[in-house]
């Protein structure tokens, strides 16, 4: 069930300093993110196995996720676009590459003022979605979508599906309480957390939704450093509301 999640988890996370996005034609930096001494070891332990066998999409799919999390992303698209067209039914594989996707519209100059980001971001948003779809209750694949569309928000153009995982996860939770790693309990918590301050504007009842599920996760541990910039936010959001 949780085969390669962790990775999957920490790809995903590039939404969560993406929502002001489309400024116009200038491409987002995505800042290259440092690699520990076990990432560096598994970058070689892969390329390594890959090079002996160069054809094997789970090995292309891990690599290319490491990549993307660390914004190297040509060479995420790389291994990612490879492992999806050797296979093209994977789901997993599917929403992997269509998040890198993501990021890579973003970095792009776009001469259109935005609008062509915009397409492309549409565009990969809408396989991550199709991915969750023909996936069903696949927990990875609908973790992707979860954490995905949650900070993407309304641009994504699937802002809903945000809410049908949350019933999915709850359920999953209520019934089956050790069924989750606190880490990824955690990170299902704070995703809709900042999905419900997306949502709220004004409206003091998803406010205190999004507040309850911020303090279930920080009850459960320290922020993710993955996720440093959105509990800033939604730390913010707990002081003001305090203040109220």
């Amino acid at each position: 069930m949780f085969k390669k999640v962790l990775t999957i988890l920490i790809s995903s996370f590039f939404i969560g300093n993406i929502i002001a996005w489309f400024s116009g034609a200038a491409p987002i930096e995505f800042a290259k993110v440092a690699y520990s001494e076990d990432e560096r070891e598994q970058v070689e332990f892969l390329r390594e196995e890959i090079a002996k066998n160069r054809t094997d999409p789970d090995l292309m799919l891990e690599l290319g996720q490491l990549f993307s999390y660390h914004n190297e992303l040509e060479k995420a698209a790389h291994l990612l676009a490879a492992a999806h067209q050797q296979q093209p039914d994977d789901m997993l594989i599917r929403a992997a590459y269509y998040s890198n996707e993501g990021k890579r519209a973003g970095a792009m100059f776009d001469p259109a003022m935005g609008l062509y980001k915009l397409y492309r971001l549409r565009h990969a948003m809408n396989e991550v979605d199709q991915a969750g779809l023909n996936a069903g209750a696949d927990f990875n694949v609908r973790l992707i979508r979860l954490i995905t569309f949650s900070y993407v928000g309304e641009v994504s153009g699937h802002f809903e599906r945000v809410f049908e995982d949350e019933a999915w996860f709850m359920e999953l939770i209520d019934s089956e309480p050790d069924s989750l790693p606190t880490a990824i309990e955690q990170i299902v918590y704070l995703s809709l957390a900042n999905a419900y301050w997306v949502k709220a504007g004004e409206k003091g009842e998803d406010l205190a939704v999004a507040m309850g599920y911020y303090q279930k996760a920080m009850a459960m541990a320290p922020c993710p450093v993955t996720m440093q910039a959105s509990c800033e936010q939604l730390s913010q959001m707990a002081v003001t509301l305090g203040k109220n």
